[in-house]
């Protein structure tokens, strides 16, 4: 299995997902599309215009909206791949940003949450769809998963909705047997939430001990159970190529 990875900002990287993926044997490439959000510099490649080479994809977040098409115009090709990939039967998943791609990919609309945006760990509300899903039969109700956005999607008529929360009802769904679109980001690992930390307190003006007296807790209790999750995702999505 050789697996592509598009990153979207060099901040959001594929993390649980990639290494357990590597773990079970699978190759990889990764494509960043942008330039950091704090100004980590890496190269940009272009979109390919065909699934050849690779078994599945997975397309990460970033700090762009959907919607800004003519600023970002790497977004629609990944619309066009996402796509392609779900038609030749192999693989998807779509992960924030990437999981908003996907629900537009198969007349879903994004917005901006009304809220102003979620951040933190957060509880899950798995939905009737989830039970049987081969993914998610057996995620634990209330199940924290890490969060940072301001934008929401809704489920695609075509889908199987999976999972819900009362401020953002987009949160999970499934799109045929192998494409899946999550808000909420599994991949988190404690590397990057370090770095989240850091950029929220530059980008929201507050000081790093601020955000960590509000994160470093729901760390302490969810972390490791959401990685656990995290790599148990992986390995049943694999499975469905």
């Amino acid at each position: 299995m050789h697996i592509l990875y598009i990153v979207n900002d060099p901040t959001s990287p594929p993390g649980t997902l990639r290494d357990e993926a590597e773990r079970l044997g699978a190759a990889s490439t990764t494509i960043y599309t942008a330039q950091g959000m704090m100004g980590e510099k890496v190269e940009i490649s272009g979109i390919p215009d065909s699934t050849s080479g690779y078994g599945a994809l997975v397309v990460l977040g970033g700090g762009m909206s959907t919607y800004e098409n003519d600023k970002y115009p790497f977004l629609a090709q990944i619309r066009s791949l996402i796509r392609l990939f779900h038609e030749e039967e192999k693989p998807v998943m779509g992960v924030c940003l990437g999981g908003q791609l996907i629900s537009e990919s198969f007349g879903g609309t994004v917005r901006k949450l009304e809220t102003g945006g979620e951040w933190g760990f957060l509880p899950q509300t798995w939905l009737d769809g989830a039970h049987t899903d081969p993914l998610m039969h057996d995620a634990p109700q209330g199940l924290k998963i890490t969060q940072w956005h301001g934008d929401t999607f809704t489920f695609p008529e075509i889908s199987v909705p999976l999972s819900t929360r009362e401020n953002c009802p987009g949160q999970a769904f499934r799109v045929g047997e192998k494409t899946y679109g999550f808000q909420f980001h599994l991949e988190v690992t404690r590397p990057i939430l370090d770095q989240w930390m850091i950029a929220r307190s530059i980008l929201f003006k507050r000081t790093l001990e601020d955000v960590k007296a509000e994160i470093e807790p729901q760390a302490a209790e969810a972390l490791a159970l959401q990685q656990a999750f995290a790599r148990r995702t992986m390995q049943r999505w694999l499975e469905l190529a």
